[in-house]
């Protein structure tokens, strides 16, 4: 029985895996096709972009459609393999020969596991940092042979007490803390824009802050441009670093004291708190694919309902993914805790498989 059992396992588990690759690949070729279609003019628009560059962008882009599309290619995977073994009777024999359905989903589900683990790894490992070097350079016009600096934040944008401050770029230099591209928004009592002042650069440096080459428009077009001038604000440097840091680019330790800086400074790290959970709990969503997609599988193929049980598998996948994202969303937004909304979706659907499963043994 124990070989029959080996058999049965490496039978099914390759079935499975076979067409998760398969799925897995088709959608990222066509949907990074799709992509290049986008972004391609704006790729070649740099000096001396050539073949190399949008190389570098696929380099860069795959990881991410993998990353993002490995829980949908699983589900995929999994109704496809049920509905052919339903199809061709085998799932029948299997329950004639005493297998329950959970027997019959085991090396399924053994198979998702070692493709959650493996995608845990590949997002940390590989997803993580090529997203950062993909957005810095982007931000900087996908600048031929641009080295990506990793210290350097880009398109800040950041909610003070009393002002908006939006900034190209920041980095630390032997001066001090540097921004360019500075615009700031001073807000009155009622949250308008009361005077806007724009400079070429702000340095922090010896406990504060300075404009370079500011000027405040007017109604007659612009102010004349001061060279230096003293900016007081809120903005603390170790702050501004820590809320410029896009928590779904930095990597697992870097999170970390983000989310420690956060704290220290009393600043809302329930968007960084999310995100971290959140690199859990999408792996794990591979885990309950076998759940969602095992209607597909079992009941009678001669009764014709076939393609409605595998429709109604995929359709019940797709809906813990929307459902998913707007948890963590919200979660992000601070509406909910951040617990909630990275694992809420995978505990719901969780108990909804369970029952499936039940409703389906019985």
């Amino acid at each position: 029985m124990m070989g029959l059992d080996g058999v049965f396992t490496r039978y099914v588990g390759r079935l499975f895996i076979v067409r998760f690759a398969g799925l897995l690949l088709f959608f990222v070729i066509v949907l990074q096709m799709l992509d290049l279609l986008n972004r391609s003019e704006a790729i070649n628009a740099a000096a001396g972009a050539g073949p190399e560059s949008i190389a570098r962008y696929i380099a860069l882009r795959a990881p991410q459609i993998a990353s993002q599309f490995t829980p949908f290619a699983a589900l995929l995977a999994i109704v496809v393999t049920l509905s052919s073994l339903n199809l061709s009777s085998e799932i029948a024999v299997m329950r004639a020969a005493g297998m329950s359905i959970h027997r019959v989903l085991r090396p399924i589900g053994a198979a998702c596991l070692v493709i959650a683990i493996a995608h845990f790894v590949f997002h940390e490992g590989l997803v993580v940092p090529r997203t950062a070097e993909l957005e810095y350079w982007e931000a900087n016009k996908f600048e031929v042979g641009l080295k990506h600096d990793a210290s350097t934040r880009t398109n800040l944008k950041l909610l003070l007490e009393g002002e908006i401050v939006a900034a190209a770029s920041a980095a630390r230099t032997d001066e001090g803390v540097r921004l360019s591209g500075v615009t700031v928004y001073e807000l009155d009592a009622a949250g308008l824009a009361e005077r806007i002042i724009e400079a070429r650069a702000a340095l922090f440096t010896g406990g504060g802050w300075r404009l370079i080459d500011a000027k405040t428009p007017g109604p007659e077009r612009a102010s004349a441009s001061v060279a230096s001038m003293p900016w007081k604000t809120s903005l603390d440097p170790e702050t501004l670093f820590a809320l410029s840091l896009n928590p779904d680019r930095a990597g697992m330790a870097a999170l970390v004291r983000q989310i420690d800086q956060l704290d220290r400074d009393g600043a809302d790290a329930g968007a960084a708190v999310t995100s971290l959970l959140s690199r859990f709990s999408t792996p794990m969503a591979t885990l309950i694919m076998p759940l969602l997609g095992a209607i597909a599988g079992f009941g009678v193929s001669r009764q014709g309902n076939q393609l409605v049980r595998a429709s109604a598998g995929a359709a019940l996948g797709f809906l813990y993914f929307v459902f998913e994202n707007l948890m963590l969303a919200v979660g992000k937004l601070g509406a909910i805790p951040p617990m909630l909304g990275a694992f809420f979706p995978l505990a719901l659907f969780l108990v909804v498989g369970f029952a499936i499963l039940l409703a389906m043994e019985n």
